[in-house]
C-alpha cells in the first residue's frame, strides 16, 4: 500500500513539473514584462511590443514589386494619405496617387535594381495603437544615365490597416573594400 501511495505521489510531482515545464517553453524567448524606469525622457512615448508578422510580408511584396519594375500595382500598398521621408531629406506629406508617380518616376530612371534582405521585424507601440516594420536591406539601383548607387538602408515602415502610412528611410553607404 505504501508503494502505491509513493507511486501516485511521485507520479503527481512529475506530473505537476512537467506542465510547468510545458509553460516555460512556450514563454521561452519572451522578454520579462517588467517596468523599467528609463533615464531619459522619449520623443515618442509608448510600449513596444512584437508586432504582427504579416506586416513584414506587406512591405517585403512592396519593396520585390518596386526593385522587379512592377508599377502597375504599387498604389495598393499605400494607405489614401502617406508620408515618407528620404535618405537624403526628402519629406514627402501627400496623397497616394502623387507618392505612385514619384515612386514610378523614381524607378523608370533606372535601368535595373537589386535588393537583398538583412534583417526585418515587425513593432507595435501599443499605447498609440501604431504598428510599424523596420527593415534593413541591401540595394543596388543601375540608373540609365549611367550612375550606380550602392546602399544599405534602414527604414521604419508605420502600417495603418495593412497599408504604409509613414516611411522613415536612413542609408548608409557600403563600405569601400581595401
Amino acid at each position: 500500500m505504501k508503494k502505491i501511495i509513493f507511486i501516485a505521489a511521485c507520479t503527481f510531482m512529475f506530473g505537476c513539473n512537467s506542465e510547468k515545464d510545458d509553460v516555460a517553453k512556450k514563454d521561452e524567448g519572451k522578454a520579462p514584462e517588467t517596468k523599467v524606469d528609463l533615464p531619459a525622457k522619449m520623443s515618442y512615448p509608448g510600449t513596444p511590443a512584437v508586432g504582427n508578422p504579416e506586416n513584414i510580408a506587406k512591405v517585403m511584396n512592396f519593396n520585390m514589386d518596386f526593385i522587379a519594375g512592377k508599377m502597375d500595382n504599387i498604389g495598393s500598398y499605400f494607405a489614401d494619405s502617406i508620408q515618407v521621408v528620404f535618405a537624403d531629406g526628402t519629406d514627402m506629406n501627400t496623397v497616394r496617387d502623387s507618392m505612385v508617380a514619384v515612386m514610378k518616376a523614381w524607378r523608370g530612371s533606372m535601368d535595373s535594381a537589386k535588393q537583398s534582405y538583412i534583417s526585418a521585424i515587425a513593432i507595435d507601440n501599443k499605447d498609440l495603437n501604431h504598428e510599424w516594420v523596420f527593415q534593413w536591406i541591401d540595394e543596388t539601383h543601375f540608373y540609365k544615365d549611367g550612375k550606380k548607387e550602392h546602399v544599405i538602408y534602414h527604414e521604419d515602415y508605420r502600417m495603418e490597416k495593412g497599408k504604409i502610412r509613414q516611411v522613415y528611410q536612413y542609408g548608409q553607404a557600403v563600405p569601400v573594400k581595401k
